[in-house]
């Protein structure tokens, strides 16, 4: 079996199972258990699975958040159609703050050779991808670094925040109701949210489908705190119509 195809098959039968069991599921593929160890090990070190005695277990609660390798290659297209129309609210001399995450990544993309704005972030992928820009101003956040979640958080984090004024905050979502808002797995992600929420003039959402309707750890805010809601095509339309009752710009590209 292809390499491609097995990593498939061992996700699918996650999904399904929620756990799994080496021998088991070597047998099912007509490979090593050896083979699976690895496949298993590489999930693990994605944070999708825990490893267990024998096997591993689904990561899929409220506190679970996957890497951002395994995030960049979920929703690829539609992410970067929500990174180039946000890129577009983006005016020159504008101060703009990008969350972690990897449709902040796509935004930082679009952004490389654009003059003339300042990007605030604590994010370190975001940082990289824009280091060599020439006509931007790079403003990097303090903090204690996170390698799940490859940004810079904590105290140190949320004071630089509030220190600038913020045109417009691009808020990275791994879950939004109705209900509750806008969630996070964490508490460090939760503060320098709201941080940045507290310091923009304009709060843009920015989320692909599949984090509607989903619940994570903690709230961040109530739907109506956020001005803008970018999301794709394929977002639930009862949500859509709900958060245009808030008053919420919801934009579907």
């Amino acid at each position: 079996m292809e390499l491609k195809n097995r990593r498939q098959s061992v996700m699918d039968a996650l999904r399904l199972r929620k756990s799994v069991k080496v021998a088991e599921l070597a047998q099912e593929l007509n490979v090593s258990e050896m083979t699976i160890r690895r496949d298993l090990k590489r999930l693990a070190d994605m944070s999708i699975v825990t490893l267990v005695h024998g096997g591993a277990v689904l990561n899929e609660g409220t506190t679970a958040l996957p890497n951002i390798k395994a995030r960049s290659q979920k929703m690829t297209k539609e992410k970067s159609n929500i990174a180039s129309f946000c890129a577009s609210l983006i005016k020159e001399g504008n101060a703009v703050y990008l969350d972690t995450g990897s449709t902040a990544m796509e935004i930082a993309e679009a952004l490389r050779t654009r003059k003339n704005i300042a990007v605030l972030t604590h994010s370190l992928p975001v940082q990289n991808i824009l280091a060599d820009s020439n006509e931007l101003q790079l403003i990097a956040m303090p903090g204690i670094y996170d390698k799940v979640k490859k940004g810079f958080f904590g105290d140190m984090t949320c004071r630089k925040i509030r220190s600038f004024q913020i045109d417009i905050a691009f808020i990275g979502c791994s879950a939004v109701d109705i209900r509750t808002g806008v969630m996070s797995p964490d508490f460090q992600d939760q503060a320098a949210k709201k941080a940045m929420i507290e310091r923009a003039k304009k709060k843009v959402a920015i989320l692909d489908h599949t984090k509607i309707g989903r619940m994570m750890f903690t709230q961040v805010c109530p739907i109506n705190t956020i001005d803008i809601i970018v999301t794709d095509k394929s977002a639930d339309s009862d949500f859509v119509s709900q958060a245009k009752r808030y008053g919420v710009e919801v934009v579907q590209v």
